[in-house]
């Protein structure tokens, strides 16, 4: 049985979204959200003696021509594509070049968007074969076997498919898996590391899955209908084991700690850097966190422990939005988290949302001031995203905001298609833009990237940087 894993070829001129974060290769991180989970998943398919490969497209800059001629020579049996919103129509298209390379092939999409709209996936190629509803390692595991002979697609928890007539059917839904320990390593020897590299330093990097799950009720996040909503956590101790792993198989020294708030158990993630300290591990990490999540003692601990940058879901700088939308924290939680972490001697990244329903073009520029205020070393601005799969999206559909026949490629962080009585979606994405010259164009955050600025290789990294940088905004 061979199986091929795919990020699909980045859509033109949009930056995807997949698995509820934005994946580009522009002046931040070249992402790892979507391989992680699909290199784990090739991982746990490889200890059921499959062959596996996996092509991250939009980073090995493999086009549509180089994936036909992958799937002519390689063959697989099953193809398993990685999906986002944005992108889910040239996603799922990918089925239709499936079958013309390799008839006999299967195809499977993954993500957050077939898992809140299977039959609308399902709907829009007749070549797609399958969806899975939800985490995606044990039931692409479990269809797999059944393609090769081990049992039949209708068994398969947390599986939509279609059979030989087109008939689609929707297998029960599959539990969450209690035991994340169980997980092996991702297979990061199918992907060339060296791709994924940080700015400034140009250094590898590589993402460590640490918790799944949420237990919070922001209404923007669609990450429950995946991930679910119990928060569930992997062992300290088998974190810095594949931390220290990833050092001794591949030399990578610097990690992005992937959960929605690595910090929503203080005493396990002071146990987890505790854990890098008794092991004496010579690592450089950054992490997510709530504001009101962390404390100084916590922020000390991770410091010590090789954390350089904490980032914090900030989102509003009005109270009455945070509160609409609710994220269940306040402003004062917010210039504390800040001082604490400045104190603490981290970085500071800041994660702020514009557009949600309710707002005004007072309010969006309240949040701008905020983020300025804060005195962060960096701040993303989203537009306010109703993603299928949040409670979000089941308001805006209801109420009519969003416009009908909007198309999917829209529907990203760096675009509105929301449209609110009090505001338009073309005024949202103007903030935007605003937002970022006038946060930017601050001396402090000037000097602070200058300063970044030590050998001659860093110059070629900042130009990039600021180029790519310039291209998104």
């Amino acid at each position: 049985m061979r199986v091929l894993f795919l990020n699909p070829p980045p859509v033109e001129g949009v930056n995807v979204v997949r698995e509820g974060r934005c994946m580009q290769r522009t002046g931040a991180w070249t992402a790892v959200w979507a391989p992680v989970s699909l290199a784990t998943t090739a991982a746990v398919l490889r200890e059921q003696g499959m062959e596996v490969r996996l092509a991250d497209c939009s980073v090995e800059d493999i086009d549509l021509a180089g994936l036909g001629r992958m799937l002519r020579e390689w063959q697989p049996s099953l193809v398993v594509i990685n999906t986002a919103t944005p992108s889910i129509e040239s996603d799922v298209a990918i089925a239709s070049l499936v079958k013309k390379e390799q008839p006999l092939a299967k195809s499977l999409a993954i993500g957050i968007h077939p898992s809140a709209l299977p039959d609308s996936c399902l709907g829009m190629d007749a070549n797609l074969d399958m969806v899975v509803r939800g985490e995606p390692e044990y039931a692409i595991r479990d269809a797999a076997l059944a393609l090769g002979g081990g049992g039949e697609l209708g068994s398969v928890a947390g599986l939509s498919w279609r059979d030989d007539a087109g008939v689609v059917h929707h297998n029960g839904k599959r539990p969450f898996i209690t035991d994340l320990d169980e997980l092996p390593f991702p297979a990061w020897d199918l992907v060339d590391t060296s791709l994924y590299s940080l700015p400034f330093s140009g250094k590898p990097f590589l993402l460590v899955a640490t918790a799944r799950g949420c237990p919070y009720g922001c209404t923007f996040c669609a990450n429950k209908i995946y991930y679910g909503a119990r928060l569930r956590k992997r062992s300290p101790e088998r974190i810095v084991d594949e931390m220290q792993w990833a050092g001794e198989r591949f030399g990578i020294r610097d990690f992005l700690i992937w959960s929605e708030s690595f910090t929503n158990d203080q005493d396990y993630a002071m146990e987890t850097a505790a854990e890098i300290r008794r092991r004496g591990l010579d690592i450089n990490w950054v992490c997510n966190s709530r504001v009101d999540t962390i404390s100084p003692e916590l922020l000390r601990a991770i410091k010590a422990a090789g954390c350089w940058m904490i980032g914090y879901g900030v989102e509003s700088g009005n109270q009455d939005v945070l509160d609409l939308v609710r994220k269940g924290t306040t402003l004062a939680q917010a210039v504390n988290a800040v001082r604490m972490a400045q104190e603490a001697g981290l970085e500071v990244t800041g994660h702020c949302i514009l557009g949600f329903p309710g707002e005004t073009e007072e309010t969006m520029q309240q949040t701008i001031n905020f983020s300025k205020f804060l005195k962060l070393d960096y701040v993303q601005f989203y537009c306010a995203v109703a993603f299928p799969g949040s409670s979000l999206y089941d308001r805006c559909v209801e109420s009519g905001w969003i416009e009908a026949g909007a198309d999917w490629k829209y529907f990203e962080q760096n675009f509105s298609v929301i449209n609110t009585p009090e505001l338009s979606a073309a005024r949202v994405m103007a903030a935007r833009e605003r937002a970022y010259r006038q946060f930017y164009r601050q001396p402090h955050v000037v000097l602070n990237s200058v300063r970044k600025i030590r050998r001659p290789v860093d110059v070629a990294n900042f130009a990039r940087m600021v180029k790519d940088f310039l291209t998104w905004v």
